[in-house]
């Protein structure tokens, strides 16, 4: 399993969205590795200083991610309704559904204004 986090200021309210090797792969080849690059940054976690590969969630790049995901979402939307006028095959539908969850999860963390960061591991 591979994360992707968000943390507000200084690490407080901190997500993380925890998806399989080939969602986080999926992802990479999208336009979404190529919003934002991570600077080294330092935030307090758990009452201690640590320095994270961290994105910035800053308007210009939060609107970008919003506007990712959502694109993402409506194509993933698209597709299943294709799939669905096939076949209602398990197989088929539960790939689509676990993309569109987490897809929803990413947009979310990137409305939400209280996270500052994003980090991809």
């Amino acid at each position: 399993m591979l994360n992707i986090n968000f943390y507000g200021k200084n690490g407080q309210s901190s997500q993380s969205i925890r998806m399989v090797e080939d969602f986080y792969q999926w992802l990479a080849y999208s336009d979404f590795a190529q919003v934002g690059r991570s600077k080294m940054t330092t935030i307090c976690l758990d009452g201690e200083e640590v320095e994270l590969p961290l994105i910035h969630l800053s308007s210009t790049t939060r609107s970008m991610l919003i506007a990712c995901f959502n694109e993402m979402i409506l194509k993933e939307t698209e597709a299943m309704l294709v799939d669905l006028e096939k076949t209602i095959s398990q197989e088929i539908l539960s790939g689509r559904t676990y993309r569109l969850k987490k897809l929803l999860k990413l947009l979310n963390c990137c409305k939400n204004s209280r996270f500052i960061y994003l980090q991809r591991e």
